[in-house]
C-alpha cells in the first residue's frame, strides 16, 4: 500500500490563514482608507467585513460537517440541484480563482518591480513580473505537496510578520505621540 501525502496541522493552519488573509489586504486597505470619509467609517467597514467573513466561514463549516464528501462545490451543488448547475458553478469558481490569482500577482508585481527595475521602466515590466510569479509558483506546485506546503508556510510566516510589523507600528506611533504630550 502506498502512503498518501498528508499535510500537518501547521501547514493546514497556514493554508487557512492564507485563505482568510489575502495579499490584497496590503493594497485594498490603502484604497479603502482613502475612500472613507472618516476613520470611524473605515474601521466600521473592517468590522462589518470581518463579521461577514465569519458568517461565511461558519456557513462553509456547517455545510462541510453536514455533508462531508470529497469534491467540494461540485458534489454539494450536484446533489442539491442538478449536475449541470454544479458544473456551471465550478466553472465560475475556476474563472474567478484565476482572476484573483492574476490580481494578486499584479499587486505583488507593483511592490517587487521597483526593486528590480529603474523607475522609468517599472510600469512596462509589472505584467511580466506578475507572469513570472505565476509560472514560478506553478512550477513549485508541480514539484509536489511537500514543496508546495513548505513554500506556503514560509510565505505565510512572512505575511504574518509583515502584518505584525504594521500593527506594532501603530502602537509605536501611539507611544511616541503620548510621550510627546
Amino acid at each position: 500500500m502506498i502512503a498518501k501525502n498528508k499535510l500537518g496541522l501547521f501547514s493546514l493552519t497556514m493554508i487557512v490563514i492564507g485563505l482568510v488573509i489575502g495579499t490584497g489586504i496590503f493594497r485594498t486597505s490603502k484604497d479603502a482608507a482613502q475612500a472613507a470619509a472618516t476613520p470611524t467609517i473605515f474601521f466600521a467597514a473592517w468590522v462589518v467585513a470581518g463579521l461577514v467573513a465569519i458568517c461565511g466561514a461558519l456557513t462553509y463549516a456547517e455545510i462541510g460537517s453536514r455533508y462531508p464528501v470529497t469534491g467540494g462545490y461540485y458534489k454539494i451543488f450536484s446533489y442539491a440541484y442538478h449536475p449541470s448547475l454544479a458544473f456551471g458553478i465550478n466553472s465560475i469558481i475556476l474563472i474567478s480563482n484565476a482572476a484573483s490569482l492574476s490580481g494578486v500577482a499584479l499587486i505583488g508585481s507593483e511592490y517587487i518591480s521597483p526593486l528590480l527595475f529603474e523607475a522609468a521602466s517599472v510600469e512596462k515590466w509589472k505584467p511580466f513580473v506578475a507572469m513570472a510569479a505565476i509560472i514560478l509558483f506553478y512550477g513549485v506546485n508541480l514539484l509536489g505537496l511537500r514543496m508546495s506546503s513548505q513554500t506556503q508556510n514560509v510565505l505565510m510566516i512572512i505575511k504574518i510578520a509583515m502584518l505584525l510589523v504594521i500593527i506594532a507600528a501603530l502602537f509605536f506611533l501611539k507611544c511616541i505621540v503620548l510621550h510627546l504630550l
